[in-house]
């Protein structure tokens, strides 16, 4: 038995996960799937000045707060920065951390300096006023068919300040036990590269054939993969 944390990304909340959780509680895991400030259920609370540091600060606050240790600590996409940066301040409450399709922090540096010029334009043609960015469309998360109706309803906008937050500090990917799941039909290709940056940094890897939200398009083969990481 093992405690999952489990971190949603950019524009979505703690629901995103809500095919995982059962099935992991299924198999006797604990899992906690907190929403981030002014995201999901708390969208009406975003403010402009939210950035990185604030989501970083509503983990750490949430796994203090729970007194959660040993944890498995699941990052997708955008939370990639947030989870890096636990590693870094808490480690000792982290028993193991997962990347789903996550991008992997570098020192310094913003989601927007990792992700580079394509992704910077894409991110201003989708700025709103307040702060705020519009959702990605359905199709660059990966999620098609009977769900994308359903997966689009649940989006919510997001901060533009958190992708222009550098990481705060030195980012170590050796102070936790680190893997990564690879989603081989992402669309971004900054994010297709986070797979090779973490076989750089002897990360075990897992792939499966599916697009950037395999908590919604592949449950099964996600709670698998994870289980098989850990």
């Amino acid at each position: 038995m093992a405690t999952f944390l489990l971190v949603h990304g950019a524009f979505q909340g703690g629901w995103v996960w809500t095919k995982v959780a059962p099935l992991l509680c299924r198999q006797g895991h604990i899992v906690h799937a907190p929403t981030l400030s002014g995201c999901g259920y708390l969208s009406r609370g975003m403010r402009p000045e939210e950035d990185l540091n604030v989501y970083i600060n509503d983990i750490i606050n949430y796994l203090d707060m729970e007194e959660l240790d040993e944890v498995i600590l699941v990052a997708h996409s955008f939370s990639g920065l947030i989870c890096g940066a636990l590693m870094m301040l808490r480690p000792h409450r982290i028993r193991q951390a997962i990347f789903v399709d996550a991008l992997i922090p570098e020192s310094q540096s913003s989601f927007v300096d990792i992700a580079g010029q394509s992704f910077r334009q894409m991110l201003d043609h989708h700025r709103m006023e307040g702060g705020q960015v519009k959702p990605w469309p359905v199709k660059v998360f990966g999620v098609v068919g009977s769900e994308a109706d359903w997966f689009a309803s649940r989006l919510r906008p997001f901060s533009y300040q958190a992708f222009h937050t550098s990481f705060p500090g030195h980012f170590d990917p050796t102070a936790v036990a680190t893997s990564y799941i690879s989603c081989t039909q992402t669309m971004s290709p900054f994010i297709q590269e986070m797979a090779v940056k973490a076989k750089g940094f002897l990360w075990p890897i897992y792939e499966l054939d599916t697009g950037h939200c395999p908590m919604i398009t592949c449950p099964e083969d996600l709670v698998l993969a994870m289980e098989t990481a850990v």
